[in-house]
């Protein structure tokens, strides 16, 4: 038997809810790649070329650049993003707009679950728009579309995952219904439905509710024997896909692998960590009524461990579970498709509730996604009333507050997708709402050094460090702030404290050495240096930091040692070339320091420093002519630099040509009103030449 047909299953539902999906979340296409956008898609070779998707498929979903985390795997969300390129180019616009299509399009699904679960209800007699809007199935559809609790999944491009993880499952569900709906030949249709929960959990691991979602479908509304058969496949399916998950990644969770400062429940005594889960549970709860204080990120200390079973947070919490308890207990019987919509609630929340198992977050607007279509269903089902007294008068209520409702939800989605700008606009609106979050101050902190505001850089990252002062990158980031002030003691102290944490990292080695060689400690430095190539003997930069070590020092041998090894390893960078050049020099070997000078000039021809430095020693090598025309390319290059002009005008008057050394001299004393570049020398011969 064919389930009833809906009042507004017309074109115009549809077309509705398409159009407020796309023009609620418009402004999702405007920022460029954020945050994890870069080392998953921006930055990751491996979707450059199709011809890497062997390699890509069987990689962590995370082992990109330096980060790996192996307890995620995702390739249909990593194909998607391949091909996205392939087609679109590497642009962030082309990777969201495929994600703001994708959420129409689940908003589309939802709207066909709902009129599958409301079939049985009946719309007002008018037809068009009116009856649009007040049809259930409708609601639900329009309430998905525009909910501000999807805005995180817009924002990021990586919000891919959670789209396509949705889109499985409900095509998993809406497919075993259609199969079941069939008398006899459904087993096509049941195949589909297990194909697409597959292909939701290789997008993303939260589709792994899909055979359970299909489960309830089957309980609550087809209402038959169920089809146990078809379930027992699922459950089959998902046990090959959890040991293809161990084979590639190693493991099926995540369990040993969750930083604290990402979710402090993977760290607490069991009884301390439910408590957590349900105050993050009444959180949730309060999102999905009103998205009204979204934020980015809530790790470590944005949500405080409730301290004790009283804590108001967690009674809220409490509260708000057993409220859903009791309305699934109350609807499973009576309203069917209130239970549905709750269970579906219930179900999609648990893997990611930290109930069970920790995850890898404590709590994320994001993992709302697939949720908040069953509480979308639930809103709905408040307008599938049956016929009788108060019909008539729901009728005429129900369009009017569902359009309110609808634009309210659709101008927060528009208002909070403002804030994905860049990453400094959007960590700083989380500042007004997670204030206490470590890495909303830390990220904050990245971004305005991005901006070069180094001052508001060093105060978020205090308050970073107030929050958790073992924090080794907030140590290492301010470091570096401090560094470019040249507070070398305060910076050596901060890297020092990273160090502490991660007494291994090469990366803090180097940079402590760095800031011990600015504080005139070399030896000190050198002995850091020799360990961190002990660590990696790969390490470029610890080796150039070494050769400045060695200069301090006064070891220029030592020095063109270190500083040739890092040219051997990296051949390309002229910084390199530069420094073993002046190691030579230190070394009166001015022929040498020529050949390295050269190297460093062709590979940056437009660097005047270096143009400067290559004169000087074609002086020292008896080439004053081939010095004469490095020092005017210098001028060229830098025209408002006194040093070039100063350079030239001696050796000019060496050269026997007073005119052109007067000339260089003036301009050079023009440009050096405080004489910190026109020494007794230069001084004297410009006196020299001024005189008749």
């Amino acid at each position: 038997m064919k389930p009833a047909v809906s009042a507004g299953r017309s074109w115009v539902a549809p077309a509705l809810v398409v159009f407020f999906a796309l023009a609620a979340n418009l402004p999702a296409l405007v920022p460029g790649f954020l945050q994890d956008d870069h080392p998953i898609v921006e930055n990751n070779p491996l979707l450059n070329s199709l011809a890497g998707l062997p390699q890509l498929l069987g990689r962590a979903y995370w082992a990109v650049g330096d980060r790996p985390l192996p307890d995620l795997w995702r390739p249909v969300t990593m194909l998607s993003f391949a091909l996205n390129r392939a087609i679109g180019g590497p642009g962030a616009l082309g990777y969201r707009l495929v994600n703001l299509l994708l959420h129409a399009a689940v908003a589309l699904l939802v709207l066909a679950l709902a009129r599958r679960l409301f079939a049985r209800r009946t719309a007002p007699a008018p037809g068009g728009m009116v009856a649009a809007l007040v049809d259930p199935a409708a609601a639900a559809a329009l309430l998905f579309a525009v909910h501000a609790v999807h805005t995180e999944v817009l924002g990021f491009v990586v919000g891919r995952a959670e789209l396509l993880a949705t889109a499985g499952a409900l095509l998993c569900v809406l497919l075993f219904l259609r199969g079941r709906d069939r008398q006899a030949g459904g087993a096509p249709l049941f195949a589909l439905s297990i194909a697409c929960f597959a292909l939701g959990f290789l997008a993303k691991e939260n589709a792994v509710v899909a055979p359970a979602l299909a489960l309830l479908a089957d309980l609550l509304i087809v209402r038959r024997r169920p089809a146990w058969r078809v379930h027992l496949a699922s459950g089959a399916t998902l046990a090959i896909l959890l040991l293809a998950r161990h084979m590639v990644i190693g493991r099926i969770g995540s369990e040993g692998l969750v930083h604290f400062v990402d979710n402090p429940i993977a760290h607490l005594p069991f009884a301390a960590g439910r408590r957590a889960a349900v105050e993050v549970l009444g959180r949730y709860a309060g999102l999905l009524v009103a998205p009204l204080r979204l934020s980015v990120d809530y790790s470590y200390d944005a949500i405080p461990s409730p301290p004790g079973w009283l804590d108001p947070g967690f009674l809220m919490g409490a509260l708000a579970v057993g409220v859903y308890a009791a309305g699934l207990a109350m609807a499973w019987r009576r309203r069917p498709e209130a239970a549905f919509a709750l269970a579906w609630i219930g179900a999609a929340l648990l893997p990611v509730a930290n109930l069970l198992f920790p995850i890898g977050t404590i709590m994320a607007e994001r993992l709302l996604y697939l949720p908040s279509a069953g509480f979308c269903l639930l809103l709905a089902a408040g307008c599938a009333a049956p016929a009788g007294p108060e019909a008539g008068r729901r009728a005429r209520l129900a369009p009017a507050a569902l359009l309110i409702l609808v634009l309210l939800l659709g101008a927060r989605s528009q208002v909070r997708l403002r804030d994905w700008q860049d990453d400094y606009t959007l960590f700083k609106s989380a500042l007004s709402v997670t204030p206490r979050s470590v890495k909303v101050q830390f990220n904050f902190g990245s971004a305005c050094e991005e901006r070069g505001e180094d001052a508001a850089a060093a105060a978020a990252y205090e308050k970073a460090l107030a929050i958790w002062p073992e924090f080794a990158d907030a140590h290492y980031n301010l470091a570096g702030v401090l560094a470019r002030r040249r507070d070398w003691p305060a910076a050596a102290a901060h890297y020092r404290a990273a160090l502490r944490q991660q007494p291994a990292n090469v990366k803090y080695l180097v940079n402590l050495a760095h800031a011990l060689n600015g504080a005139a400690q070399p030896d000190e430095a050198r002995e850091l240096l020799r360990r961190a190539i002990e660590i990696d003997p790969s390490s470029d930069q610890a080796y150039t930091t070494l050769g400045a070590a060695e200069l301090l020092r006064g070891d220029a041998r030592a020095a063109e040692r270190a500083y040739a090894e890092a040219v051997r390893l990296v051949p390309v960078n002229p910084g390199y070339w530069t420094n073993l050049g002046l190691a030579r020099e230190r070394m009166e070997e001015p022929g040498s320091a020529v050949e390295a000078y050269r190297r460093a000039s062709a590979l940056a021809p437009d660097n005047p420093v270096t143009r400067n430095q290559l004169g000087k020693v074609l002086e020292a090598a008896g080439r004053p002519q081939e010095a004469v025309s490095e020092y005017r390319a210098a001028i060229a290059l830098a025209p408002g630099v006194p040093i070039p002009l100063r350079n030239l005008g001696l050796v000019m008057f060496r050269l026997g040509d007073r005119a052109a050394a007067l000339a260089a001299l003036e301009q050079a004393a023009s440009l050096d009103p405080r004489g910190e570049v026109m020494d007794a020398e230069a001084r004297r011969v410009l006196g020299e030449l001024r005189r008749p």
